[in-house]
């Protein structure tokens, strides 16, 4: 072969830099946010708009591991991140869905690419015609152009359809590995996959909290020193204690559903909603035993759920309480406990939760829980549920084999501003 050099100005490589503007990349990311491929994952959906949002106000700089691990996963600041992993695999899932998402035709015939490079957390942004930016170098230096010498006819169809096979091979590789699931996925589609493959919809039970309402007398007497403009009922009683009697508090059953358990509820039904899955909500204490024989069944908190607390009786953890309404989950083989101390308010610093997926023998069905000792624990718990990756990280961490075996998974969440945070991993029972 022979080769010349000319200069480098000769070689035509201009490609417009121009960025797409804020209003352009915030209408992308709601595409891609709420795009079937991010839909079913609450945590990466976060991920990416917390991360584009930094950027697009100038913070790129910021976005280390540890202020999203705090900011987006719900971790403490002195979180040990040699250990924890969740930022750094919750970015490789990002990337992941990015390239699976630019790959469909709504993703296709996007005008804005957005790209989470590897080794940063600080995402680029360019439109769909323009190739990613290239690296900053020096001025480019004198280009050698190389002129090939003849190839015989046959040599260059042989070199041509070797390429073409490398090509193809290499294409379908990349194919594979960006729509194969992740193992997070897979391990979420194991947990759920018997209620996906039963034919009758799954049967979600709520606890069945006692509400107390004033009676008619004190909310007259309670009217008589309210001024005029005041909704009796959107106000606690300002009544002083001595004017109440006991019949002055009236229980009322089977009328409400506490906050944590509408969110499991409703967590967990739009989740089996995306897999074609239907759900049939009752109220616990509306539950025979009938309905639960043979049957696929959610029980959605713990000591109000009189379901809960009567299948358990076996399992090794357990929902109790103590005088003084201290809800604990105790330990059947060990002498240990977690509990939160009690308060009149229903206030908590933190909260426990208890997963199990349980082939029952009492009712020849599946029994799944999700509860907390307080609703924020039951809440945690139907988030828990419905993310695949954030579920997927938890059961990756049990022993080969659990995907056929009953499990038992004891978290703990801290609660900041009455908002539980991610549950981490306390302990787990596999049988």
């Amino acid at each position: 072969m022979s080769k010349t050099t000319a200069p480098a100005h000769d070689i035509q490589l201009v490609h417009s830099r121009s960025v797409p503007s804020a209003d352009e990349i915030r209408h992308q990311l709601q595409a891609v946010l709420a795009s079937p491929i991010f839909h079913g994952s609450k945590r990466c959906q976060q991920f990416l708009e917390y991360v584009c949002e930094k950027s697009l106000l100038s913070e790129a700089g910021a976005l280390k591991e540890r202020m999203i691990a705090v900011e987006v996963f719900g971790r403490q600041p002195q979180t040990d991140l040699g250990d924890d992993t969740i930022v750094r695999v919750g970015a490789r899932e990002v990337r992941k869905r990015l390239a699976q998402y630019y790959v469909t035709p709504e993703g296709a015939a996007a005008e804005v690419r957005i790209d989470l490079p590897p080794g940063s957390y600080a995402p680029e942004f360019r439109y769909m015609n323009a190739p990613p930016p290239p690296p900053e170098t020096a001025p480019a230096p004198v280009v050698p152009i190389v002129v090939a010498q003849k190839i015989r006819p046959k040599r260059r169809d042989a070199m041509v359809a070797c390429g073409a096979i490398v090509v193809v091979a290499a294409g379908a590789l990349v194919a594979v590995r960006l729509l194969s699931p992740s193992p997070n996925l897979q391990a979420f589609q194991q947990f759920w996959k018997p209620v996906f493959r039963a034919p009758e919809p799954l049967l979600v039970a709520v606890a069945h909290p006692i509400v107390y309402h004033p009676s008619g007398r004190a909310l007259k007497m309670n009217e008589a020193g309210l001024p005029p403009q005041d909704l009796p009922l959107q106000r606690a009683l300002q009544l002083p204690p001595s004017a109440l009697t006991g019949s002055d508090i009236v229980p009322v059953f089977n009328q409400y559903v506490g906050y944590g358990d509408m969110v499991a509820a409703t967590e967990v039904a739009s989740m089996l909603a995306r897999h074609s899955k239907s759900v049939r909500v009752r109220l616990a204490s509306g539950v025979e035993f009938a309905d639960l024989r043979r049957a696929q069944a959610l029980l959605i908190g713990a000591v109000t759920n009189h379901w809960t607390m009567e299948l358990q009786q076996n399992w090794r953890f357990r929902f109790s309480w103590t005088p003084g309404s201290v809800t604990v989950i105790t330990d059947a083989q060990k002498e240990r406990q977690w509990s939160i101390p009690a308060s009149d308010d229903g206030s908590a610093p933190e909260d426990y939760i208890l997963i199990c997926r349980i082939r029952n023998s009492f009712t020849g069905g599946l029994t799944m829980v999700a509860a907390g000792l307080k609703q924020f624990g039951t809440e945690a718990g139907g988030r828990l549920l419905a993310d695949p990756e954030q579920l997927g990280v938890i059961l990756r961490k049990l022993p080969a084999g659990w995907e056929s075996r009953n499990l038992q998974l004891v978290l703990h969440a801290r609660v900041i501003g009455n908002a539980p945070g991610q549950p981490e991993l306390q302990d787990w029972h596999v049988w």
